[in-house]
């Protein structure tokens, strides 16, 4: 079976607090999360700095583990690095810690379209979701050298290995209101998904 990896190490530059603890309606966004996927894994991984272990700690239960990132400074291709080196599975669901209202069906389709390819990615009218996506274990090359290289923009490794882009319109059909990819980045992202609960 494959795992899953949920990114809690990213720093909170324009939202006021940690974003790994947010919350959405009362709820935690990564207990929802927990919730969504609960099933679809063999084991989930929560993948934070060194500074987080101690707080992410709470997450921790049966089938989820807290796990140091080994690749340091390199933002979220460093995540996505740090969770394929932590993982024991060629197929794995990379997760931001910041959506709360992913489908448990859209992550299904993405992991199923992973077949055949390297990498599974939902491409939206406002482009590539990378953290909303499949990976194989052997991405773990191509991602290294380009972190290396000092080039950080996530999908640019995609030219590297076999990618399977996802239509929008395949998607949409698990959530027709569009949300699932909603990510919060702001104090006015968060107004904002308070709304749609």
């Amino acid at each position: 079976m494959a795992t899953g990896i949920i990114l809690a190490g990213g720093e909170s530059r324009r939202m006021p607090g940690d974003k790994a603890f947010m919350e959405v309606a009362g709820r935690r966004v990564i207990d929802i999360q927990l919730e969504v996927i609960d099933g679809l894994f063999k084991e989930i991984l929560i993948v934070g700095n060194a500074e987080r272990m101690e707080h992410l700690s709470v997450y921790a239960k049966d089938g989820v583990r807290v796990v140091e990132e080994p690749v340091k400074g390199k933002g979220p291709l460093g995540g996505i690095l740090s969770g394929l080196r932590l993982s024991d599975s060629d197929e794995n669901f990379i997760l931001a810690c910041d959506m709360p209202f992913i489908k448990r069906e859209a992550v299904a389709f993405v992991m199923d379209g992973l077949a055949g390819y390297q990498v599974s990615v939902p491409r939206t009218p406002k482009g590539l979701e990378p953290l909303h996506a499949a990976y194989r274990g052997d991405c773990v090359g191509a991602i290294g050298r380009q972190a290396d290289s000092g080039n950080l923009k996530v999908t640019d490794f995609y030219r590297e290995v076999s990618v399977h882009y996802l239509l929008w319109e395949a998607l949409r059909r698990f959530d027709p209101t569009g949300r699932l990819l909603y990510n919060i980045n702001s104090p006015e992202d968060m107004e904002s998904a308070a709304g749609f609960r």
